[in-house]
């Protein structure tokens, strides 16, 4: 054989289907100089970073890439090298190297993808979280001030409001009691009339006081059984159930994940509602269930004359008032205990398909 043929059978075994001769070996030095080149840039460029920005060196991900970009510009090197070597299975060896480095790459590429994006995205939304926690420490500092002037109205109106009606009531006393044989039949009867609205105007103070209190107040959720909280409210209201002969039925209670307090003054609320507005006997009932994963659902039931399924929305406003029962509250207590139940993150309403009285149903987280 020819010179010529001589290079071809030297080289065959490296072009990988390139074609024979020394203009093949030519093309495939080329590409794996272009080859080892791109890696080199990968990996400058990565070094680069990380002397811009000392953190980067803190992230393996990127130390890890940096070094296997490194490993396969140098493995695609040595193939420069190794196409002319004595014996093929070098060239083989110094392929099945780089292949391996670009591989493990790739996987490494593929595996921290995800995160380095959503660094991106966190560095690009930096700004934002920061100008949405600046507004909302700003609302929160006017939810707190809010807060707090509410609570001193409270102060303000429990003593403001209550000295002149209790001046009021001592002087109707003294001319009861002092005046009584001077007065006609129509002035002991507005007397009779003034005294009562002084009495319904003071049980309105309380009821405000304690609304604002209420809906103004920090909820501290805790772990609350439920069974002991209405045992303390039965205790707290025996003079009434016992004065009224009252049954008050309840079925084995969870465990909820709420403020005591106020979860005690809706509950005691219900219950009231439920002694005042029932015929006869008063019977209350107050079971619970699970609802859903994380919640509890809680009814409390009487037999009185019940409610308008018209008026099941309005009964929660404001100074709304019922007449519908033998007493009329002053239109405070299911307003607190919506504001107090939707504030825990729960919900009340009227069950509108009970018919034998009222029946009132809320939820409350259950306790972890």
């Amino acid at each position: 054989m020819g010179e010529g043929s001589g290079l071809s059978d030297g080289v065959q075994l490296h072009l990988y289907g390139l074609g024979d001769g020394a203009q093949s070996v030519i093309f495939q030095m080329l590409s794996h100089g272009l080859i080892a080149g791109a890696y080199a840039l990968i990996a400058g460029t990565l070094i680069w970073q990380m002397r811009c920005n000392k953190s980067l060196i803190r992230l393996k991900m990127v130390r890890s890439i940096t070094v296997l970009a490194s490993l396969a510009a140098i493995a695609h090197l040595a193939r420069l090298v190794s196409v002319n070597a004595p014996h093929p299975w070098i060239d083989g060896l110094v392929y099945l190297t780089s292949a391996a480095f670009g591989l493990c790459g790739a996987l490494l590429l593929w595996y921290w993808l995800p995160q380095m994006l959503a660094m991106a995205q966190e560095r690009r939304l930096t700004p934002v979280n920061m100008v949405k926690r600046e507004d909302y420490q700003a609302l929160q500092k006017k939810i707190d001030n809010t807060h707090a002037g509410l609570q001193r109205f409270a102060t303000a109106a429990s003593h403001d409001l209550r000295a002149p009606l209790r001046h009021i009531s001592v002087f109707a006393g003294l001319i009861a009691r002092e005046e009584a044989e001077t007065l006609s039949p129509a002035g002991r009867d507005y007397l009779e009339r003034l005294t009562g609205s002084v009495d319904r105007m003071q049980e309105l103070t309380t009821a405000l006081v304690e609304y604002v209190r209420a809906i103004s107040a920090d909820h501290v959720p805790v772990r609350l059984d439920l069974q002991e909280v209405i045992r303390t409210i039965r205790s707290e209201m025996k003079v009434e159930i016992e004065s009224q002969g009252a049954q008050i039925e309840v079925a084995p209670m969870p465990a909820v994940w709420a403020d005591e307090r106020l979860v005690t003054l809706v509950i005691t609320h219900l219950i009231d509602n439920a002694l005042k507005f029932s015929k006869d006997v008063p019977v209350v009932r107050l079971y619970a269930r699970g609802v859903e994963e994380g919640w509890v659902e809680i009814a409390v039931e009487d037999e009185g004359p019940g409610v308008d399924p018209r008026q099941s929305e309005m009964i929660f406003d404001v100074l709304f008032r019922m007449s519908t029962g033998p007493a009329e509250g002053v239109g405070l207590g299911l307003a607190l205990c919506k504001q107090v139940i939707e504030a825990a993150g729960g919900r009340i309403w009227l069950d509108t398909d009970y018919e034998a009285g009222a029946r009132f149903v809320l939820t409350l987280p259950a306790a972890p």
